[in-house]
């Protein structure tokens, strides 16, 4: 996940906004190190906690740096990735001999028996080294243009790590043992020899030519590219001031250090600014996707609600009443609790949708709907759309004697509601006709697919409807209940509120009829 997130920060393109941020900053290093060459050479004296404190941060900078670009190696498998990692780990290294050399650090003279000329020329070696790897880098990234990302090699890395530190080992030795064989670079503390000799405009050359190349190849285009040009430029800047600044201790000694610090957390603080940026737009995203899952709860409570609702009536369709009857009489036969089912057909509604027409038609759907609600007793029982202009209420907890009142109800509130239908038979109003289905207290419950088998072939006797026909046959499908004697239960039910249904209508409609089991009882 650290890889991942390492190549992703690293290798993002560029915005207009950083390439500004880096522009500004890289004038700002340039006006300020121009502006203090005249003054360079204006000692300042010796702060004595200032170059081991610069020495710590300045190697913490480049390993971290170092780490992650290892850490991208191995996530995208890039060898110019590689190549700089070892450049920065070269640098982060080299720096620690020469401040164990440096004089007046450690020791009066520095450790490990450093002569005059030692800690300088690591400091040489440090700043020839920088520019060369990055020159490195840019000529691998080149070689490697278009090659598809993979999985960085472990023992490459492990070669390439154990090559820098031998590199600094190698170099130290020399700097040490071939003291007297090199050239002076540094007399009593003066720079001249380093100006005088050409290795310091050597050096400083170097890393010239490193920065153009690197601008000219890359131009800033990922953020790795971009701030490694502001490195690169603080590096030179360094090189510059130490050159001019004349000797140790300097205004332009210390400016030097300060611009060798800006390039070595230069690539540090943008990864930083990365992280927290990400961060940030997480932590927004985060808050859009808890708000866009809120809604999404919301969006499906709803659209399940809809899924059982009749879209015309508003109240619960079908696929609910089919849930319901089996959920009730589960229930009912666990508990042994009474149960009754109401079957509620309009009278003569296909003459009033012939002579009214259609939208009035749905308008007596959704006031009958909503007339059988608002009679029926709040809590357990519903109502439901059966289908076309029929409809059905449970009633669980009630026996017949309550379910035909509150049958009954409904008849007469229909009755009162005095909706005109000039087409009806029976009455100038909108009608119904009811039938009525209870199981009681301590009816026996095991029913059984023969029975509901010959209530579903009873209904069709009666004549009742291809909806009705379907319920029944439905109600008794294994996939359709909670069991195969619930299913048969619900079928036999269904079946004997349908029979009562059609006596009511031939009995004259517009009355309630209870089906007994062997006989039936009509209520007008």
């Amino acid at each position: 996940m650290t890889d991942r997130m390492t190549t992703q920060l690293l290798q993002l393109p560029s915005s207009a906004k950083q390439r500004t941020a880096a522009a500004v900053s890289a004038a700002l290093l340039a006006a300020i190190s121009i502006a203090a060459l005249p003054f360079g050479q204006h000692p300042i004296g010796t702060i004595q906690p200032f170059l081991p404190a610069f020495i710590a941060w300045f190697i913490f900078a480049d390993l971290l740096t170092a780490h992650l670009l290892f850490s991208q190696y191995r996530a995208a498998g890039s060898r110019a990735t590689l190549v700089l990692a070892a450049t920065y780990l070269y640098s982060g290294l080299i720096i620690v001999p020469h401040i164990l050399t440096f004089p007046g650090v450690f020791s009066e003279n520095g450790l490990f028996g450093a002569g005059p000329q030692t800690s300088v020329w690591l400091w040489t070696l440090w700043h020839a080294g920088f520019p060369i790897g990055l020159i490195a880098y840019l000529a691998v990234a080149r070689f490697e243009r278009g090659r598809p990302p993979g999985r960085g090699s472990m023992p490459l890395a492990l070669l390439a790590g154990a090559a820098s530190i031998a590199l600094v080992t190698a170099l130290t030795l020399v700097a040490l043992l071939a003291h007297d064989h090199l050239p002076i670079l540094l007399d009593e503390s003066r720079f001249t020899p380093l100006l005088s000799q050409g290795i310091g405009p050597v050096i400083w050359l170097f890393s010239a030519i490193a920065l153009v190349l690197l601008w000219t190849l890359q131009r800033g285009r990922t953020v790795l590219n971009l701030w490694l040009t502001v490195a690169m430029l603080a590096f030179m800047l360094d090189i510059t001031l130490t050159v001019f600044a004349g000797a140790r201790y300097s205004l332009g000694w210390y400016l030097a250090r300060v611009n060798s610090l800006v390039s070595a957390f230069a690539i540090i603080c943008a990864i930083i600014y990365e992280v927290n940026r990400l961060y940030v737009r997480l932590a927004r995203h985060q808050e859009d996707l808890l708000q866009t899952q809120e809604e999404l709860h919301a969006l499906n409570d709803e659209l399940s609600r809809l899924s059982q609702l009749d879209g015309l009536t508003g109240i619960a369709n079908r696929r609910r009443f089919d849930e319901l009857l089996a959920r009730h009489l589960t229930e009912s036969r666990r508990t042994g609790a009474p149960f009754s089912l109401l079957l509620l057909d309009i009278d003569f509604f296909k003459a009033y949708n012939d002579h009214y027409g259609h939208q009035q038609g749905d308008r007596i759907l959704k006031q009958t709907a909503r007339l059988i609600e608002d009679r029926i007793a709040p809590g357990p029982a519903s109502a439901a759309r059966y289908g076309g202009e029929e409809f059905a209420v449970l009633l669980p907890g009630s026996g017949s004697h309550d379910a035909v009142q509150a049958a009954e109800a409904i008849r007469r509130a229909i009755e009162e509601a005095a909706m005109l239908h000039e087409q009806s038979r029976v009455a100038p109003s909108v009608t119904l006709s009811i039938g009525v289905a209870s199981i009681e207290t301590g009816q026996p419950r095991e029913e059984t697919r023969p029975a509901a088998a010959a209530s579903a072939a009873g209904a069709a006797a009666a004549g009742k409807s291809g909806a009705a026909r379907d319920s029944a046959a439905g109600a008794a499908s294994p996939d359709s209940g909670e069991g195969s004697g619930a299913t048969a239960e619900a079928a036999e039910l269904i079946g004997r509120a349908d029979r009562a249904l059609y006596r009511s209508k031939d009995a004259g409609r517009n009355r309630v009829t209870l089906d007994e089991g062997t006989g039936s009882s009509s209520f007008a």
